[in-house]
């Protein structure tokens, strides 16, 4: 469910947007994540393309946000990977892309 994809076709693929997920959104490959209780949905354009920075590391990894809420003072993004599987960061993480570039290919 979560291989990699052609960074050409970043804008189809599924995301959350408006709401909060649900566990059929994760189990369906729409939403990295759900949180049962208390977040609500950002009002955010997705899909998007960022580049996620390790904050250890200093690695950059491009990625396609397909989820964003927060809950409480966090803000949680469901990113999708071009090569291939999910994660979850922080708003703070990401180096939010106007539109795709040369760092963001596989």
């Amino acid at each position: 469910m979560w291989e990699s994809f052609d960074p050409n076709d970043w804008e189809s693929l599924p995301h959350l947007s408006g709401r909060v997920a649900t566990e059929d959104d994760v189990k369906n490959g729409v939403a990295v994540f759900y949180i049962s209780k208390g977040s609500f949905a950002l009002n955010a354009m997705l899909p998007t393309c960022v580049i996620q920075i390790d904050e250890e590391t200093g690695e950059r990894t491009p990625a396609v946000v397909i989820q964003a809420e927060q809950a409480g003072d966090q803000v949680y993004l469901g990113l999708r990977y071009l090569t291939g599987g999910n994660g979850i960061c922080g708003l703070d993480e990401v180096e939010q892309l106007e539109e795709p570039n040369e760092e963001f290919a596989i």
